[in-house]
């Protein structure tokens, strides 16, 4: 009768495996283990701390409160690049689902822009929110966030730059992280 083991201790050993995940995550929670992980789950660059921005001296900025909103500068001219970086934000939107009536896009435009160019962003999708900066505040903070041309910012429904996806980064990531915050956010739902 060797290797059969007693009843209770087959019970310590049971009660071991569902007490001892308990007590590490309290003690995680408290901050007697200190572990933070190495790496997370985003592909976008998060903004810390997340920079606050004001849409009230932007042209119909009230639509954009309560919304998450993707946030792109379209440079003029607007090249083969940029028309496919637009492209890929109207496809975003749409694979959104659902979800689309959480999500706003808006293009900031240079302020002398062509009147049939941005007929042209309108045609090309309807959804599209076209928006000038005559006080260069919005452009300023984008460009605090990221030096890099053709960037998109992700803005929170509380007005803050949280992410920023640098200029022709695949379009899934920024997809996949969208799908993930709208999942698990609850701030522009009333």
């Amino acid at each position: 009768m060797k290797g059969k083991r007693s009843p209770r201790v087959l019970l310590v050993i049971i009660a071991a495996m569902f007490l001892l995940p308990l007590l590490l995550a309290w003690l995680m929670y408290t901050g007697a283990i200190d572990y933070k992980p190495g790496s997370t789950r985003n592909y976008g660059q998060l903004v810390t701390p997340p920079l606050p921005i004001s849409w009230d001296e932007i042209e119909g900025g009230e639509a954009f409160r309560e919304h998450w909103v993707i946030l792109h500068a379209v440079p003029d001219p607007c090249t083969d690049e940029c028309v496919s970086q637009i492209t890929n934000l109207r496809q975003i939107h749409r694979a959104s689902g659902r979800q689309q009536s959480r999500i706003l896009i808006a293009l900031l435009l240079e302020e002398p822009i062509a009147a049939d160019f941005s007929a042209m962003l309108k045609e090309t999708y309807p959804e599209f929110q076209l928006v000038t900066d005559p006080s260069s505040d919005l452009q300023n903070s984008m460009q605090q966030v990221s030096a890099s041309n053709g960037a998109v910012y992700l803005v929170d429904p509380l007005g803050n730059i949280m992410m920023a996806y640098p200029g022709g980064d695949d379009p899934n990531h920024l997809k996949q992280d969208l799908k993930r915050l709208l999942t698990w956010s609850k701030l522009d739902e009333q």
